[in-house]
């Protein structure tokens, strides 16, 4: 409730830019028939958001506030989501931190006043991964049913959650199980990205899209470094670093000895932050550019874990947890507070056509 509230005080203040206009014109303004001949030729891989927000705007006005409460809601599901997978590895007060971090990232409250997909990618990917998790520890069929179909929806929803896939894969290795556990992921997981093939192909084809993204440069370390989960807010990108940094530290002179359910969590989140953001920089360096910050948001719920994992590691009582954690909500709010409704061309992002 937190976190959509806190999503929710800044939706009305920023103006509609080209994306969110882009929504409004293909869900608000176009009949079920229409959206689908515009999805043939544009934006394929937000035909299934386009779709909800149709529904949405049957009941609600396509106003900048209406408009992203979606988002809200989705930041809000996806904080409990990731107390949630943090819940099952470490400590209450472990998750609870984690999911105070996700809700104060900059690049979840950028998200959450954004009338895009990204914040319900980061939402689904955090309960895909939460019901990995217990489809791996209970091994029930329904359970590996519903993880399959969720995949398909969830790449649906936004193409690139597919790459989630293989960090569950990672999961496999971290976590024990049985030889009849691999195979139902295995067998769950082809079916899924099979029946996803004709999805992805077709959205290859509108990939010219994304042609204003530039190739891979120098830039692109910041792009990683901040502006993937911090966003424009270098306080809190520095205060970030420094808390990872210390955590290393304490590590590596023994005052900090994680536990095994610890280090399976801190390896799953390092494989979610890592897989999808090398398979996007490795593809940019060897075909098409299609790196962008955003793009990797649903690897979010991933940073959040792992820096409240160290965040703990250091601060071992709560008032002093409560101080670090009051700390990155102070580095956050000036990114919170300026005014991010302007159609930069950072924030734009865009300059192929788009049908009216």
């Amino acid at each position: 409730m937190f976190a959509s509230v806190l999503s929710a005080a800044g939706a009305s203040h920023p103006s509609l830019w080209f994306d969110e206009a882009a929504t409004i014109s293909a869900s608000a303004n176009r009949s079920l028939p229409e959206l689908w001949r515009l999805l043939g030729h544009i934006d394929a891989v937000h035909g299934l958001y386009y779709l909800v927000m149709h529904g949405w705007y049957a009941v609600f006005p396509a106003t900048e506030f209406w408009s992203r409460v979606p988002s809200c809601l989705a930041v809000g599901v996806g904080t409990a989501g990731v107390v949630v997978l943090a819940r099952q590895f470490a400590t209450r007060r472990v998750a609870v931190c984690a999911g105070v971090v996700f809700a104060i990232l900059p690049r979840m409250t950028w998200a959450g006043i954004e009338a895009r997909s990204y914040a319900l990618a980061a939402m689904a990917a955090v309960w895909l991964t939460v019901l990995c998790v217990t489809a791996i520890r209970r091994d029930r069929a329904a359970l590996w049913l519903a993880y399959g179909l969720a995949v398909v929806a969830a790449t649906l929803l936004n193409v690139f959650v597919v790459l989630i896939v293989a960090v569950h894969g990672v999961l496999l290795w971290v976590l024990p199980c049985r030889r009849s556990t691999v195979g139902w992921w295995a067998g769950t997981s082809t079916v899924a990205v099979a029946a996803l093939i004709p999805f992805l192909l077709f959205s290859q084809t509108q990939i010219y899209q994304v042609g204003w993204i530039s190739r891979l440069n120098w830039h692109n370390i910041v792009d990683v470094a901040q502006q993937q989960y911090f966003d424009d807010s270098v306080p809190f990108a520095v205060l970030a670093g420094i808390v990872f940094v210390a955590a290393i530290a304490i590590r590596v002179t023994g005052r900090w000895q994680p536990d095994d359910q610890t280090r399976q969590l801190l390896i799953l989140c390092a494989a979610w932050i890592v897989i999808p953001t090398g398979v996007l920089l490795i593809y940019s360096a060897v075909s098409k550019p299609i790196y962008y910050p955003r793009y990797l948001l649903f690897t979010a719920p991933a940073m959040a874990i792992l820096l409240a994992v160290c965040i703990a590691a250091l601060a071992t009582r709560p008032r002093s947890l409560v101080s670090v954690l009051v700390l990155f909500a102070v580095a956050a709010a000036p990114n919170y507070v300026a005014p991010s409704g302007v159609a930069t061309p950072r924030r734009a992002g865009i300059t192929a056509r788009w049908p009216t």
